[in-house]
């Protein structure tokens, strides 16, 4: 739960079908490392704060909540069906060809939150702060990778011969023949995007560009917000009292030195322990969630018709990915 948080050849097409099927399964939801998304944000036109209603006393029980971006964003279970529709298209188009391929694992399989909410707004549970501090849980062991396909299996993966060309694009325009059998336009990894509603808009198999951009533009609007800055200061002040000196929690989740292992410390328990409680105690998570909230219901009256547009797109993409698995 913290901030911390290509080859050669045939190496490359390898690469390529994970990052297709990791944009899917990205937690968008853990807005700590927002990226290229915050940075988009900040350059867009700064937001009035907008009018709220009556804020919830939430903490850890802030994951059963919805944020209204939400339906605009692939959520766990269609990130999981994408993903699934992927690797099939994928394996299926290369046993075509005579090939007996994978697609690899995936490297995130112990630590997705079941929903956006779940870790936005940094340690909430302070029974998981005392177990974990500021650290995700426990990954389990990668399994070890095989080695990546060369040769004809690359070429018939990625639709190309060229190491420095992405599969699944343009730029891999397959033709070649493999076993009697064309290779279609960016290879098999092409075939699994193409069949699975993939598009530049989309991250190339993800989520919607304009949705990801809002969602973070929301996110750090509600950080410098009047109302959150309050609550900020509360939880600092409760913080101080209890012998730790953090402006808000955002910095103490950010303290470098709990880099510094790949486990928490005793001492990072013990901060991120106090800073959920401070958190509930001066109910930081209510206030977060429902201003950033009303800022993306702002957001999204006045990119109504656009949305409209990337829900249905979801909605096709699912269809597609069923039609996939079934075929």
């Amino acid at each position: 739960m913290s901030t911390r948080r290509r080859t050669k050849g045939g190496a490359v097409a390898a690469a390529a079908v994970l990052l297709a099927v990791g944009a899917l399964a990205a937690c968008s939801a853990d807005r700590q490392d927002a990226g290229a998304d915050a940075r988009a944000a900040g350059s867009a036109a700064p937001l009035p704060p907008p009018p709220i209603g009556a804020v919830p006393v939430l903490a850890a029980d802030v994951a059963n909540r919805a944020l209204p971006i939400d339906p605009y964003l692939l959520n766990r279970d269609q990130r999981g069906q994408l993903e699934a529709a992927v690797r099939m298209v994928t394996e299926h188009c290369m046993a075509g060809f005579g090939f007996g391929y994978h697609v690899p694992a995936g490297i995130d399989t112990g630590f997705t939150p079941a929903t956006r909410t779940a870790n936005r707004y940094l340690v909430s549970d302070p029974a998981f702060a005392a177990q974990y501090g500021y650290h995700a849980k426990a990954q389990p062991p990668v399994p070890p990778r095989a080695d990546p396909p060369t040769g004809a299996m690359a070429v018939a993966l990625s639709g190309s011969t060229d190491p420095g060309v992405k599969p699944g694009s343009q730029g891999a325009p397959g033709g070649q023949d493999i076993n009697g059998r064309t290779v279609p336009r960016g290879g098999c990894v092409g075939e699994a995007l193409d069949r699975t509603g993939a598009s530049a808009q989309n991250g190339n198999g993800g989520d919607d560009r304009l949705a990801r951009d809002l969602d973070a533009q929301a996110w750090e609007a509600s950080k410098t917000d009047g109302r959150v800055l309050a609550a900020f200061r509360s939880w600092s002040d409760c913080m101080k009292a209890q012998g730790y000196t953090y402006g808000t929690p955002i910095e103490a989740n950010a303290d470098p030195q709990w880099a510094a292992g790949a486990v928490a410390s005793a001492q990072e328990r013990a901060t991120a322990t106090a800073d959920a409680r401070c958190k509930v105690q001066a109910n930081v998570v209510g206030v977060w969630f429902t201003v950033e909230s009303a800022y993306e219901s702002v957001l999204i009256e006045q990119h109504a018709e656009a949305l409209a547009a990337v829900k249905q797109d979801i909605d096709k993409r699912m269809r597609m990915a069923a039609q996939a698995v079934a075929s």
